[in-house]
């Protein structure tokens, strides 16, 4: 039977809502025997020659069985509704919370379109497994047991008989439980790989119109499918292997235990009412076995699909707080970020993104650090944010490790203005306050101001109640960007991060956000990471990284007239220009 560990703890303490599904069930089987005796009582007296007065007290009993048992079933099913969407939103909350914890770096190496099967689809093939197949395996083990216990009071034969072929329905599907297991992996596997393959392909798709790839799209997305129905068809052909040998016992079962009682009542060692009970009652022995294969086959892709969740609730995280670290108040900290000697390589990769990095950032300064695409620079931001922790070395602010303090307390210091800017279904407004839920309308309006993108979304339909679509495309680049903007200047932290903030806007764009950039800089620590080296002429300290490590540090004067790596990166981008 597919009690699996790993499935039973993921959905926590549920034993709460289980025992009312069982309840239930239990109760639907003894209605469903009740019913049955009932039947047989009716039929055994008038059979044996009673009028419809000898039987009226019985059928008065069988419609109020019938009607309770209605009711049981009704109730049943709002019992297993609720146990699924108990289970599903408690653990999609455990997903959801333990990807957060990750953080970015979990997705680096890994298709957003598979981890998004894994917390949607995922968990909704679950729902079988704990609302239905679960309360059928108490309802198998207890239900039949208690009318071959009953059956076996009147007529021994016939419940060794029906107790033997319960036994066959119940062990012999499990002989091919592995390889059933391991199509059902494989239906899970190629699913989320079309998943991502589609996620892919629409958020993608200006790219596949441009460069007249749709048919070649086309084609892969062909395959992928191709690939999933073929998986599909080798799962349902096993399954329904399976279920014709259930199907076959569950019929068989009854059959030959009604036969060998006909048999006996016509040799006169069966009374009538016991074989009437027998032909009632055997039907009812297997009914819950039927309900358990079919919900064991409807649950069997949860099982597969529990792999995929348990990998992910499992994943070691790449950093977190240190329960024994000192207790440090983040708000006291003056803004002086030191990296100090910091090296790392990324997961799976053998050369390392920096090496051996020192600098320090002091409150009110601006340093950049600029290089060539690949070189590294990025890779500092997600260090200081700590979406990584480094290899070798340290980061501080204000000398405090910030592997010492906690996580939410690190990034509340910081405020970030990103090359892909991400804005958020909803509007314009709730964008802005990111980071600052609370934030007045006014200081929503100031924020968008000291960022030059009042007037724009002044001029919008819906102004600062405008809703944006996903990833708010009906914008451009730089409309984005100097939200973004807006967004970290509400948040108002003494940090301010700059990761390539122009490089993908137009000169006119470039000029209103430069402008904002230099009023969200003022007074701040700020950290430039740029690749336009027109932009960070002004910066007290400019750092050049080249073959992840730091080749010259100077202003920008200084490092012209050195003639070294630095004037030759202006200088091909000025002929670029």
């Amino acid at each position: 039977m597919m009690l699996h560990r790993a499935l039973l703890a993921l959905a926590g303490d549920i034993r709460g809502h289980l025992g009312v599904n069982v309840g239930l069930g239990l109760l639907i089987t003894l209605a469903n025997v009740g019913q049955g005796l009932l039947t047989a009582l009716v039929f055994a007296r008038l059979l044996t020659g009673a009028d419809l007065a000898g039987v009226q007290w019985p059928l008065v009993g069988l419609a109020a069985v019938v009607l309770l048992r209605a009711g049981l079933v009704i109730a049943a099913e709002i019992a297993a509704q609720r146990t699924a969407h108990a289970v599903k939103l408690r653990i999609r909350s455990r997903l959801f919370t333990k990807l957060l914890a990750l953080g970015p770096g979990y997705l680096t190496d890994r298709r957003s379109g598979d981890v998004q099967s894994t917390l949607v689809d995922g968990v909704e093939s679950l729902e079988t497994y704990y609302s239905r197949y679960l309360p059928t395996v108490a309802v198998c083990l207890l239900g039949p047991a208690g009318i071959l216990v009953y059956l076996a009071a009147r007529d021994p034969l016939s419940a060794v008989v029906i107790a033997l072929c319960v036994l066959v329905v119940l062990v012999l599907p499990r002989l091919w439980d592995r390889t059933l297991g391991k199509a059902g992996a494989e239906h899970w596997g190629t699913f989320g790989r079309l998943n991502a393959d589609y996620i892919d392909a629409m958020q993608g798709m200006t790219a596949l119109k441009s460069f007249n790839a749709v048919e070649r799209e086309r084609t892969t997305l062909g395959a992928r499918a191709n690939q999933l129905y073929k998986a599909s068809m080798r799962h349902l052909g096993l399954s329904l292997f399976d279920s014709g040998i259930t199907t076959f016992g569950l019929l068989a079962g009854p059959a030959l235990a009604i036969a060998l009682g006909v048999l006996r009542f016509a040799s006169g060692s069966l009374d009538l009412f016991t074989l009437l009970v027998l032909l009632l009652l055997s039907r009812e022995c297997f009914r819950p076995l039927g309900d358990l294969s079919k919900y064991w086959h409807a649950g069997y892709l949860g099982v597969a699909a529990a792999k995929k969740i348990d990998e992910l609730l499992t994943a070691p995280p790449l950093i977190g707080d240190r329960p024994d670290g000192p207790a440090v108040d983040a708000r006291s900290l003056r803004p002086v970020v030191a990296f100090e000697g910091v090296s790392f390589t990324y997961p799976g990769r053998d050369v390392p993104a920096v090496q051996d990095i020192d600098f320090t950032v002091e409150p009110g300064h601006t340093v950049a650090v600029v290089g060539e695409s690949g070189s590294g620079k990025s890779t500092l931001v997600g260090l200081l944010m700590r979406y990584f922790d480094p290899s070798h070395g340290r980061i501080t602010v204000d000398g405090h490790d910030i592997r010492a303090l906690p996580v939410e307390d690190l990034r509340s210091l910081i405020a970030v203005v990103s090359q892909d800017t991400y804005l958020f279904t909803g509007t314009v407004a709730d964008n802005i306050r990111l980071g600052k839920p609370d934030a007045t309308d006014e200081e929503v309006r100031a924020a968008a101001l000291a960022a030059n993108a009042a007037e724009f979304i002044e001029e919008l339909p819906g102004g600062y109640d405008t809703e944006l679509g996903e990833r708010a495309l009906t914008l451009s680049g730089g409309q984005r960007q100097r939200i973004a903007i807006a967004r970290a200047l509400l948040k108002d932290a003494p940090i301010l991060v700059l990761d390539e903030a122009t490089s993908s806007v137009d000169s006119v764009s470039e000029a209103a956000i430069q402008q904002a950039l230099g009023r969200a800089a003022r007074g701040r620590t700020t950290l430039v990471v740029a690749h336009r080296l027109s932009t960070v002429r002004d910066a007290e300290q400019i750092i050049l990284l080249g073959d992840s490590r730091i080749r010259e540090v100077g202003v920008h004067d200084d490092l012209m007239r050195r003639r070294g790596d630095y004037a030759r990166l202006v200088a091909a981008q000025s002929a670029d220009n």
